[in-house]
């Protein structure tokens, strides 16, 4: 007997057959296969021909499958998931499509998106939409396929790679610095305007940042003074002369070189967190985020 040939025609036809056969019914069949009940029918009838045997035992209220559907059906399920794994594998090792990032406002525009046209350029395949925000993803909740965290690095059901420390230091602009005699004189910072960011870290308090690198210095500080919901913001402040802000080393190299910031006060902290690339466990070999923290990690060299 000769094979059929695995035609177009034949394959949608075996297609519309296991939805069928899965269903039960050719209305519901229809509705999940975008046609209608009669396009089904034909396109059942028309295998049962090309075939030369029944696969429905069709009555008024119920629908059945022949001996010959029973098996068919076995077959088909079988070869249809096959395909369906083998697709989802290839295409989790091909970095393609959209690739949903949550990054801390800061660092996006400080660090990432000066270097983010580089990745473009090497994957034009992988279509990227950056969010920022402070606090942490809900993964379950929410459609991002990695975060990069300003945190601890310990995220419940996350993968998370170490990306780089960073360390804390007051900045400000030269002639605020002149002008308030802030070299090396810390004690005169309670003379100064403060400027906080409102979110440093997910969770903290305005006050977090200074509080953390004052006591660390064994320094005193007073009130919240002046905040901004963004630290790119607080250091735009510093630098146009209206206080003294908690600068992240990561952020203010540039504004340093330029001159536009300086450190009156050399006594840097280390931060007490880190930055970190998270994402699922069962992301885990995901060509799109893999060539994505591969393309960060080399940006650390």
């Amino acid at each position: 007997m000769k094979l059929p040939q695995l035609s177009s025609s034949l394959l949608a036809g075996l297609h519309c057959f296991s939805i069928v056969a899965e269903t039960m019914s050719f209305t519901r069949a229809a509705e999940e296969l975008h046609l209608t009940q009669s396009a089904v029918s034909h396109r059942i009838k028309k295998l049962e021909q090309r075939l030369n045997m029944s696969l429905f035992v069709r009555r008024p209220r119920n629908l059945t499958l022949t001996s010959e559907g029973e098996q068919l059906k076995q077959v088909v399920s079988e070869q249809f998931s096959s395909l369906s794994l083998k697709l989802l594998q290839l295409n989790n090792h091909k970095p393609f499509g959209d690739l949903v990032i949550s990054a801390p406002p800061t660092y996006a525009q400080r660090w990432l998106l000066p270097r983010l046209h580089v990745f473009a350029k090497a994957y034009p395949d992988v279509t990227l939409h950056l969010r920022t925000r402070n606090d942490l993803v809900d993964f379950k909740a929410e459609a991002f396929d990695c975060a990069i965290y300003f945190g601890h690095g310990n995220y419940s059901g996350l993968t998370s790679h170490h990306m780089m420390d960073d360390a804390l230091i007051p900045v400000c602009s030269p002639e605020y610095a002149d002008e308030h005699g802030l070299y090396n004189q810390p004690e005169k910072l309670a003379d100064c305007q403060l400027l906080h960011d409102a979110a440093p870290w997910a969770s903290a308090s305005m006050s977090d940042e200074w509080l953390y690198w004052a006591n660390a210095n064994g320094i005193s500080l007073e009130g919240p003074n002046h905040s901004f919901d963004r630290a790119d913001l607080a250091l735009d402040a510093a630098a146009s002369g209206m206080g003294v802000a908690m600068g992240r080393m990561t952020y203010i190299k540039e504004l340093l070189e330029a001159g536009k910031l300086v450190t009156p006060i050399d006594k840097p902290v280390k931060s007490p967190f880190s930055y970190f690339l998270a994402y699922r466990e069962e992301q885990e070999g995901n060509a799109k985020i893999m060539v994505f923290k591969n393309w960060l990690f080399s940006q650390l060299l």
